[in-house]
């Protein structure tokens, strides 16, 4: 055998070994890309996740801050077109506003989630919360719902039973005559509870807000 032949027998072990480890080597890295891969891509998946929690939240949120306002609205509109008159509340909810005892208000107010029951719309005449057209990335999957509640004249703390709104009794801010003098400006304290969803059913916000309004005593 030439010198030659000899070396090329002795070389060709040695190159199938390598082939073989750098195989190895090859699947190795190619195992801890794919794994890295697919951490970064549930990473991906679960911040995209956490980012439209976060946008459902702020879209309810919002939704239930503008129902709070509208009822507000509601109160002070009244004011104005009733030739000052103020919202009462009555068992019979004749002006849409509640008395504190009244169940179907305390059953809104402890509502866990979202609930249209014993609440007035957002009027989609005003806006429509819903609708794709209007809000093509940010509808609501409800419309908002808000509830009105009476909570009583302001009066002095100490001047009767105690109330909601103050104390009850026979006297307001104004005098200790029994009343505003006729014509006069009068306070009332309401409670206002608003209700609303995101962009999902699931995702529901509450706010609630003590809205004091004048009227003639």
């Amino acid at each position: 055998m030439t010198p030659r032949k000899m070396h090329a027998a002795r070389l060709r072990p040695m190159r199938d070994t390598q082939r073989g480890a750098a195989l190895v080597v090859g699947l190795l890295f190619l195992i801890l890309v794919t794994l890295l891969a697919t951490v970064a891509m549930r990473q991906s998946i679960t911040q995209e996740r956490m980012a439209g929690g976060l946008r459902n939240a702020s879209l309810a949120r919002n939704g239930a801050e503008t129902a709070l306002r509208q009822g507000e609205r509601r109160i002070f509109q009244y004011f104005l077109t009733s030739n000052g008159r103020a919202l009462v509340g009555d068992t019979n909810w004749t002006q849409k506003v509640y008395l504190p005892s009244d169940s179907r208000s305390r059953a809104f107010r402890n509502y866990r989630g979202f609930t249209a029951t014993n609440g007035l719309v957002y009027p989609t005449s005003m806006y429509d919360f819903t609708s794709t057209t209007t809000n093509p990335t940010a509808a609501l999957s409800a419309q908002p719902t808000y509830t009105v509640t009476d909570l009583g004249r302001m009066r002095p703390v100490g001047a009767g039973l105690a109330g909601e709104g103050g104390a009850t009794g026979k006297e307001n801010y104004e005098g200790s005559g029994g009343g505003s003098p006729a014509g006069n400006s009068d306070v009332r304290i309401y409670r206002v509870v608003a209700r609303s969803t995101g962009g999902l059913a699931t995702v529901t916000r509450a706010s609630e807000s003590t809205y004091a309004a004048r009227g003639k005593g």
